[in-house]
């Protein structure tokens, strides 16, 4: 049997225990100094068993060593040690894969926050996604970005929309893309995303404020 904490404690029994006794989970190892962490929220972790799940996915995630569980607030909280293999789409999926619903993640970087279609003034196309650029309008952003975006697996067209500030991407029938996988190519072309719209809702991602201010020095430094 595989331990997770000193003493040979399990830390899912651990979790169990903690949350049998207050709803709140502290699970605490060595961290190194370096430690990253995210907040879920999990809008179905309804119970300690909910969260014993949800734990139970997040901790095959990569580099992640604590999962402090509120049953109340329907929050975790994830302390990993820093790696390119963790990735907020791995978390998010984790959580989803626990059947915690996720619904915003905030991490160093920047907020997610994902929001249901509204039927009555809202629609989308299978296999039809909507992505929302800062700064699309700039010369040759959008060449940028529509390249990267084609690069994605499963990708077959991608239209660009300059009236809202968007690229509209189709997938090839029957192939699902990932919000996550979207933004990550609107980043690796050196821009930012603002939301990814989609039959499953609309994500929309908020930059934290100091990655607000690092990118208002470069665009400086280039003028």
């Amino acid at each position: 049997m595989r331990r997770y904490l000193s003493g040979g404690v399990n830390r899912l029994a651990l979790l169990a225990l903690t949350l049998a006794t207050g709803g709140i989970l502290h699970v605490r190892t060595a961290e190194a100094a370096d430690a990253v962490t995210y907040e879920i929220t999990a809008d179905e972790m309804c119970c300690a068993g909910c969260a014993k799940k949800v734990a139970a996915q997040l901790y095959t995630a990569p580099g992640v060593s604590n999962v402090n569980a509120n049953v109340a607030g329907r929050t975790v909280t994830i302390t990993a040690k820093p790696s390119q293999k963790l990735t907020v789409e791995k978390l998010w999926s984790a959580v989803e894969k626990g059947k915690g619903k996720p619904s915003k993640l905030i991490s160093s970087e920047a907020t997610y926050t994902l929001t249901p279609l509204d039927p009555a003034t809202q629609q989308a196309s299978p296999g039809v996604y909507t992505v929302v650029v800062v700064d699309l309008k700039v010369s040759g952003v959008a060449d940028k970005v529509g390249r990267e975006l084609q690069t994605i697996r499963g990708v077959k067209t991608v239209v660009l929309h300059l009236d809202q500030d968007a690229l509209v991407v189709e997938a090839h029938p029957g192939v699902h893309l990932s919000p996550f996988a979207l933004a990550s190519a609107v980043e690796r072309s050196g821009q930012q995303p603002s939301a990814i719209v989609g039959s499953y809702g609309q994500l929309t991602i908020e930059p934290s404020t100091a990655k607000v201010s690092a990118r208002q020095v470069m665009k400086g430094s280039v003028r």
